[in-house]
């Protein structure tokens, strides 16, 4: 990859005549530096089979397949298939996945390695995907500032949301650095994280109670700012039921879901009938 990485990208998505998706939420990076620590965080070895989540323009997958056994390139927008064929450069270890993970199974690919610049609007529906298919397998994402600014929030805080709760329950995480806007093109509103997950250090719930706890979570949250008994109410849970629970596990009446943290909210659900 050209050190010049941001010129050389323009130049082929003009040469290309590719037209970025905002629905896509498309900001692809390009910067060698953030790549190379991209890199050197993960650790990959030679023998590691890696699936990449949104390839984008190839940057960090020609990369990536320097590095390791096998990668798996998944991308959504099949108008970057000249783009990624170019700077893939047809590499024998890449194999070019079109179609949307939310729809595949990443077990099937048999990763060790699980590598993703995710946009805001479905790091959600990816995180969970990627912790109920492969939970085992550690992960590394680029985040946007705003969805890691929710999985560091702490009861309280104003960022607190049901998102929180459930990564702050599924994983274990750490923010590794940060990324400039300018690493990215088009650039960004906001900065960007590099974040490292892998299981967390309680064991997860059996699926049915998971499940169930899930549901009082969202419930909670779903009129924020307002008593829980109300929200879990309006989300269908029996009054009575939130109610008791509550009194048994030392809750207030007036609490609100949004100050609750994941061993309060798991007591909570355990006590609310299913």
């Amino acid at each position: 990859m050209s050190l010049n990485g941001l010129k050389d990208l323009k130049d082929d998505l003009q040469r290309f005549e590719i037209r970025l998706k905002k629905s896509f939420g498309q900001n692809f990076l390009h910067d060698p530096v953030a790549i190379d620590r991209i890199i050197d965080a993960c650790n990959i070895k030679h023998s590691d089979w890696v699936v990449e989540i949104g390839a984008g323009s190839g940057y960090l997958t020609s990369v990536l397949a320097m590095n390791a056994h096998q990668v798996a390139a998944i991308e959504i927008d099949t108008d970057l298939r000249p783009l990624l064929l170019k700077t893939t450069g047809l590499a024998s270890n890449i194999k070019l996945v079109f179609g949307d993970v939310l729809d595949m199974d990443l077990s099937s690919f048999k990763p060790t390695i699980v590598v993703g610049n995710l946009p805001y609007y479905c790091s959600s529906a990816i995180l969970r995907r990627w912790a109920n298919q492969t939970p085992d397998v550690p992960a590394f994402f680029m985040l946007p500032e705003d969805v890691v600014r929710h999985l560091l929030a702490s009861p309280g805080d104003p960022s607190y949301t049901a998102f929180s709760v459930y990564t702050q329950y599924a994983f274990s995480f750490k923010k590794l650095f940060e990324v400039h806007p300018s690493s990215f093109f088009p650039r960004p509103n906001v900065g960007s994280a590099f974040v490292s997950f892998s299981q967390p250090k309680t064991p997860r719930l059996p699926k049915q109670t998971e499940d169930h706890f899930i549901r009082v979570v969202e419930g909670a949250f779903m009129l924020r700012r307002k008593m829980m008994v109300n929200s879990l109410s309006e989300a269908g849970f029996d009054a009575g039921d939130v109610k008791s629970a509550m009194s048994f596990i030392g809750l207030e009446p007036n609490v609100r879901g949004e100050t609750l943290n994941v061993d309060q909210f798991k007591r909570l659900a355990g006590f609310i009938p299913h």
